[in-house]
């Protein structure tokens, strides 16, 4: 987390999903340190983009992004087609809980170091 102030920017990631997610050590973390950033005297807890269960649990407020893009030529209109492309896919890939988790699984294998033998 960071605190700029009285905000405070949630990067915290390593909350699991599954049916130890609330028993999870990341969640009672997660939930003291906000705590103590609340007792501190935080007034806004920033959680990112994205829709996370963990995140409802917190706030059920949502703030809605727009990505604005003027295009004066052909290669800039070209640049904002694939950037609106790319958003709408990752919107449809968020909004699909089992497709999300499946990436997110894929994800996290790839991002495993590789064990090493000597």
């Amino acid at each position: 987390m960071t605190r700029k102030g009285d905000h405070v920017i949630v990067q915290f990631c390593s909350i699991g999903s599954g049916p130890t997610t609330d028993a999870s050590p990341g969640e009672l973390l997660f939930h003291l340190m906000i705590e103590q950033y609340n007792k501190d005297g935080a007034g806004l807890f920033d959680f990112g983009i994205g829709d996370m269960p963990f995140k409802r649990s917190w706030c059920t407020d949502e703030t809605v992004q727009i990505n604005v893009a003027i295009p004066v030529t052909p290669v800039g209109r070209l640049a904002a087609l694939k950037e609106e492309t790319a958003t709408r896919l990752k919107t449809m890939i968020k909004q699909n809980p089992a497709l999300y988790q499946l990436l997110q699984r894929i994800r996290s294998r790839s991002h495993t170091a590789p064990v090493v033998e000597e």
